[in-house]
């Protein structure tokens, strides 16, 4: 069985871009609770340490949604290439 790799790389990186967008916009307009529960999610309770270091623009998450979904889609394109090669 043959997989599209392109259709299946533009899924993930609609995917990925969606959620990645979702979370850069809560981490922007919440940060206190956003940090509060990655430090409850990771079992990490020194968050707040870096919360200086978090600069949440939207030119930061434009710039991450663009290059993440390129990275996405470029990594499970060569993984459905990978495995159709591998099929044969």
């Amino acid at each position: 069985m043959q997989i599209k790799a392109r259709s299946l790389g533009i899924a993930a990186a609609t995917t990925f871009s969606s959620v990645y967008t979702i979370f850069a916009l809560i981490l922007k307009f919440f940060p206190n609770q956003t940090l509060k529960f990655i430090g409850t999610v990771h079992m990490m309770p020194k968050l707040e340490y870096i919360k200086p270091f978090i600069d949440v623009t939207f030119k930061s998450i434009i710039i991450g949604l663009i290059s993440h979904t390129l990275v996405v889609f470029f990594l499970f394109w060569l993984i459905a290439t990978i495995y159709n090669a591998l099929q044969k």
